[in-house]
């Protein structure tokens, strides 16, 4: 992601507090240190307000979500909600103030058992973007663009990878010799293997008790698409 228009990809990231970090890429391949976005005050006196938080657990991508050339920012929370944050400065010098909570038609969009991870990207290939957010559940789901560039509008989820079964997070083997991602998902599309068509790249987190303590580990999973349709073979 090139969040200031450099040509150099940069990195975005959430946090278990809400707060949204980044971290630019420099000339020489390296990264800066990370620094807080901030929420934009538009005043007479204009400055920099508080960090932008809507939720806690947050997740964070950008895309050009209305078509005018700029990159908003998305973010999802651990309660399950997804946020758009229209950019109101430039493509160089983006600038936030305003939240806007994702819908399908009146209704909210809201990951299954919390914990969203959204991403925007065309991925019926019709010239629009999409939201794709992974779930508390490990569910990826995909909800389609049935509006215009400038106006999106948002169908409602077709899962793409299906939710995991009850008590998941009880069974050892899911943890030791998993066979499939498991649950938090977050989500990214690319094309992994160049065949021309878009897959699916998931991160989770998994979970074993033992006795009183846990251990943890997270994976990351790639799910390519067989078949051509936007729905088909993962």
């Amino acid at each position: 992601m090139d969040y200031n228009g450099d040509g150099r990809l940069d990195i975005l990231t959430g946090s278990i507090s809400g707060k949204i970090h980044l971290f630019k890429k420099k000339p020489n391949g390296t990264y800066a240190a990370g620094e807080t976005l901030k929420k934009e005050v538009s005043t007479l006196l204009r400055g920099l307000g508080p960090s932008l938080n809507v939720g806690s657990s947050s997740a964070a991508c950008m895309a050009d979500w209305n078509g005018d050339g700029k990159l908003d920012l998305f973010i999802g929370t651990g309660e399950g909600e997804v946020y758009w944050l229209p950019n109101e400065g430039t493509r160089e010098k983006p600038a936030f103030s305003k939240t806007e909570r994702l819908k399908v038609g009146s209704k909210p969009v809201l990951a299954e058992t919390r914990v969203a991870g959204p991403f925007v990207a065309d991925w019926d290939g019709d010239g629009l973007p999409d939201l794709l957010v992974g779930c508390g559940s490990g569910a990826v789901v995909w909800h389609r663009n049935t509006g215009t560039r400038t106006q999106p509008q948002l169908a409602a989820g077709v899962k793409l990878v299906e939710s995991l079964p009850a008590g998941w997070d009880k069974d050892p083997a899911v943890f030791k010799n998993p066979k499939r991602s498991a649950g938090n998902a977050k989500v990214c599309v690319a094309d992994w293997n160049g065949d021309g068509r878009q897959d699916l790249i998931v991160g989770d987190s998994s979970y074993e008790r033992q006795g009183r303590t846990y251990k943890s580990h997270g994976w990351v999973w790639v799910y390519l698409r067989k078949g051509g349709g936007a729905e088909a073979g993962m």
